[in-house]
């Protein structure tokens, strides 16, 4: 018992002066002894007994001196760090990079959001009413373009869909105020109703030969100008 005592002693002495410790949060322990490290904490000693204070609660210079480390997840890491479960969609253009079945279904959907869209239009709406159906589109679709890399076809047809909606809106405007030009609010709505149609059928996996002649077509002409 003797041996184990001197052993302790010679262990744990450079730990047994009193010292006094103080949390983050305000809270101080004075003339206290450090009796154990533990992984988590120190379990210190003082006249008023045994108290264990975690590593969490001290300052960083204490957590360096005990040689701390922090086990607890980075959960923000963790939330953008995709499931290796989670099912990935089948895309019409077999090269373009893969994205998850909800990725892949929140963009349809929200392509659907744009035939209210076409709707109004063929039904003569007035700019106000076609505004007023897009701006809750514009929002999605800001949101749903952060998911995409710049560089995917996907992000492209997104986005340039949405900015002929865009445009012909502007055009309504002016033909009200008898300024616009009737050919190309006709030219706008086709165009945004081609992207939408070529980037449904890409999401969807159901592409005809005809329609990928055209996206590559599409394609060449983007990157050769």
């Amino acid at each position: 018992m003797k041996t184990l005592a001197l052993f302790s002693i010679l262990c744990f002495g450079s730990l047994a002066l009193a010292e006094d410790f103080k949390t983050i949060d305000g809270k101080e322990y004075k003339n206290v002894t450090v009796r154990r490290v533990e992984p988590d904490g120190i379990v210190l000693s003082s006249k008023s007994g045994i108290s264990k204070v975690y590593f969490t609660e001290l300052p960083k210079d204490v957590q360096e001196r005990f040689h701390y480390v922090d086990q607890t997840p980075n959960m923000e890491a963790l939330r953008k760090k995709p499931d290796a479960t989670e099912p990935m969609a089948i895309s019409g253009i077999e090269t373009l990079p893969p994205i998850t079945v909800k990725l892949n279904d929140e963009l349809l959907n929200a392509l659907r959001m744009t035939d209210k869209l076409d709707t109004l239009y063929k039904r003569g709406c007035s700019s106000a009413e076609f505004i007023a159906a897009a701006l809750p589109v514009e929002s999605v679709i800001m949101n749903l373009q952060k998911k995409l890399p710049k560089t995917d076809p996907r992000h492209d047809l997104l986005v340039n869909t949405f900015e002929a909606y865009q445009n012909a809106a502007a055009v309504m405007k002016a033909n009200e105020q008898g300024k616009g030009n009737g050919e190309r609010l006709i030219a706008l709505i086709a165009t945004a109703q081609l992207r939408k149609h070529l980037l449904t059928k890409i999401l969807e996996g159901s592409m005809t030969p005809e329609e990928k002649t055209f996206y590559y077509g599409w394609r060449k002409a983007l990157t050769n100008p």
